[in-house]
């Protein structure tokens, strides 16, 4: 059976947009059917993979399914330990999953088709639960594998190598909160969404193509050209932090677990190589935050610096003002917050002080 939103999803990141299970499964089998009978390489990836009563309906719906498993046309990957690293800021999983494709295609050899076609419902599962910054860094993983594909595709030719990447979301939920404020940001890391009609909702096709056609977007090479310091005592939020900016684009992390050492970096910094932002918990063990700060801004009065506390902020600001920081370029984010909220403030830190002189004035 022909799938209108196989042909529509081609070769793109898409969203499908779906109304409950059955017709996800339905439009699910249809791909796939539609991806074996071109000889593609289709990947099933469900947080349900494993589930037997759900592999027995899928299944069911899927041509020659026992056989095509065989020959590794088709591939069934369990979501469900992908999801619990998701959820600790881990996209580890989701990387080796990439290079097993690859070597896939490498032992399919050129006499088969090599395109590859994959549905994942991994970020429709963290959408669901309302981990929204985890849903929006495996979709940012996932375009940027697809990215990664396209060019590469660009570089060969059109003859080889397509991915279509297939990422399924509930209809229903994307107009109500607090699923609404986070539906947009999501929808723009893929090139089309679509709904199991075959009907294009959104398209952001040639706009995917125009970036492509560069090294790299520019928010990546904003990114790449701007440097991150964090000092923060707890390690599982140090390595989310380190996950989270590496997804982002982010190459030039330095995280430290003490004050002592986010100073020593910090006064390494020469005019060449400025931190954009530092990112200071208010919570350091070795030596209190405001000398910290001080410290850093004796040596560059207009660094801002990003405060995480759990601290009331009056409480905060009384202790600035008593400690002679009440001129500071600071921003104040109050734990727990969303990573998607750091993020405006790291941007917004860009826009603000392009001038390289800014940082030495």
């Amino acid at each position: 059976m022909m799938s209108n939103a196989m042909n529509l999803s081609r070769n793109k990141h898409a969203i499908l947009l779906y109304q409950n299970n059955f017709n996800l499964d339905l439009i699910s089998a249809q791909c796939i059917n539609q991806g074996l009978e071109e000889k593609q390489l289709c990947v099933y990836a469900s947080i349900n993979g494993f589930d037997k009563s759900h592999l027995l309906n899928i299944s069911s719906q899927i041509m020659n399914y026992e056989e095509n498993i065989q020959k590794r046309n088709l591939l069934i990957v369990d979501l469900k330990p992908y999801y619990e690293s998701a959820l600790v800021g881990d996209l580890t999983p989701f990387k080796e999953l990439e290079l097993q494709l690859r070597q896939e295609l490498v032992n399919r050899g050129t006499a088969n088709n090599n395109d590859v076609l994959i549905i994942a419902d991994c970020a429709d599962n963290l959408f669901m639960n309302q981990r929204f910054d985890q849903c929006e860094m495996v979709e940012n993983l996932w375009h940027n594998i697809y990215n990664d594909w396209l060019k590469k595709q660009q570089q060969q030719g059109k003859k080889r190598n397509h991915l279509t990447v297939i990422c399924p979301y509930s209809s229903s939920l994307l107009n109500k909160h607090p699923y609404d404020q986070h539906k947009h940001k999501i929808s723009h890391n893929h090139s089309i969404v679509i709904d199991t009609t075959g009907h294009i909702v959104t398209e952001y096709t040639s706009t995917e193509e125009e970036r492509i056609s560069n090294t790299k977007p520019a928010t990546s090479q904003i990114h790449l050209s701007k440097r991150v310091l964090i000092a923060e005592p707890d390690p599982d939020l140090r390595h989310l932090y380190s996950i989270w900016l590496h997804q982002m684009g982010y190459k030039d992390i330095v995280v430290t677990d003490s004050g002592r050492k986010c100073l020593d970096e910090a006064l390494k910094i020469t005019r060449s190589q400025p931190y954009l932002v530092i990112i200071l918990d208010t919570h350091l063990k070795d030596i209190p935050v405001t000398e910290v700060a001080k410290k850093i801004i004796d040596r560059k009065p207009n660094q801002h610096i990003v405060f995480t506390t759990t601290l009331p902020s009056k409480s905060l600001s009384q202790t600035f003002i008593s400690t002679g920081l009440n001129n500071i370029k600071e921003t104040t984010i109050t734990k727990p917050f969303r990573l998607s909220t750091l993020s405006v403030v790291i941007e917004e830190s860009f826009r603000k002080h392009q001038d390289p002189n800014y940082y030495f004035s």
